[in-house]
């Protein structure tokens, strides 16, 4: 935890007072400052993280970090520090009112913590071209709409910040230089609505019985599937719109999530026929699907769709193709 940042937390009785440590886009305590903030003495907090871990609640390795702390003797001791998961796990456990306003001081510092911190971004961002307004305010809405500020809000202000600085400080890397509108890829392969329509009832049977969809999820409105599909594949003479699987898949993605072609699950069908359209055409890729987008990754770049305006589709477009690497081919 060596580039944390301090905020300080004093709950509104006054009785405890916490120095924060703010790292990784989460926040972070000791057992000693747990104890403080939920009155409660450090056996019972022990307990409690034990109790968490061993019944699954959350993983230890990704919650837990240890770092140099100065103890009263002045020797410097490695102590195990808890992320804002574990604080709330506690805190639910313990049933503590200081719990509930630090829970919601963490949100709002964290949430500016993350915009703040990608504004270190905004000249690379204009170098590149790129709106710093339209990224930062796309962010910032992600944010605050979804009230992400663990693994799913770290997520989505690491793909907004890997962009901007993948193009600003790595463009003279072959392996940054992907998706540009040059580039052309033959004999790829589409994906047909009979396909996709099968592919989505069978992913609903799935959903359904692990009671996380309803009879609506997946279900047709309109054309507007067939035409997501249909208009990816569509050009002008010889000339395709979108000539390589980068812009096909990005393109594919948004218009799922946007035009909401179906009843319900917009987001999780639209990241699913993004993956199998990737997987379809790997080989005209330039490394494993799985290597270039995780689930992390995905369920970011569902949710920075889904919050974007209209005006924002470029922007939304390119940063989806970032994360897709083509192997290099002759332009024709």
């Amino acid at each position: 935890m060596n580039e944390q940042q301090v905020r300080i937390f004093t709950s509104s009785d006054g009785e405890a007072r916490l120095e924060v440590a703010l790292y990784q886009e989460t926040a972070w305590l000791n057992l000693d400052q747990m104890a403080n903030l939920f009155d409660r003495d450090k056996s019972v907090i022990s307990r409690h993280i034990r109790n968490v871990f061993k019944e699954g609640e959350l993983d230890r390795i990704s919650v837990v970090a240890k770092n140099a702390t100065t103890a009263a003797d002045g020797k410097t001791y490695q102590v195990d520090y808890y992320n804002l998961d574990v604080i709330i796990s506690v805190g639910y456990r313990v049933k503590s009112q200081r719990g509930v306003q630090f829970r919601q001081w963490a949100t709002k510092v964290l949430k500016d913590h993350l915009v703040r911190g990608y504004t270190l971004n905004r000249r690379r961002l204009t170098e590149r071209g790129i709106e710093f307004e339209q990224a930062v305010n796309l962010l910032s809405r992600t944010l605050t709409n979804q009230g992400l500020v663990s693994n799913e809000g770290a997520a989505v202000a690491r793909v907004i910040s890997d962009y901007a600085r993948s193009w600003s400080l790595l463009q003279g890397y072959d392996e940054q230089q992907l998706a540009e509108v040059g580039i052309k890829q033959p004999d790829m392969q589409p994906l047909m609505l009979n396909e996709a329509l099968e592919a989505i009832g069978e992913l609903k049977q799935t959903l359904i019985t692990k009671g996380e969809a309803t009879e609506l999820f997946g279900q047709i409105r309109g054309d507007g599937l067939a035409s997501a599909l249909a208009t990816i594949e569509q050009g002008f003479g010889d000339e395709l719109f979108y000539p390589n699987i980068a812009a096909r898949a990005a393109h594919l993605l948004y218009f799922v999530i946007k035009n909401h072609p179906l009843a319900d699950g917009n987001k999780r069908c639209g990241s699913f026929l993004f993956l199998w359209y990737l997987r379809r055409n790997r080989a005209l890729l330039a490394r494993p699907v799985e290597q270039l987008i995780n689930d992390n990754t995905l369920v970011a770049l569902a949710l920075l769709v889904a919050e974007s305006l209209p005006g924002q589709k470029t922007l939304m477009i390119r940063l989806i193709e970032h994360f897709i690497l083509l192997k290099e081919t002759e332009a024709k």
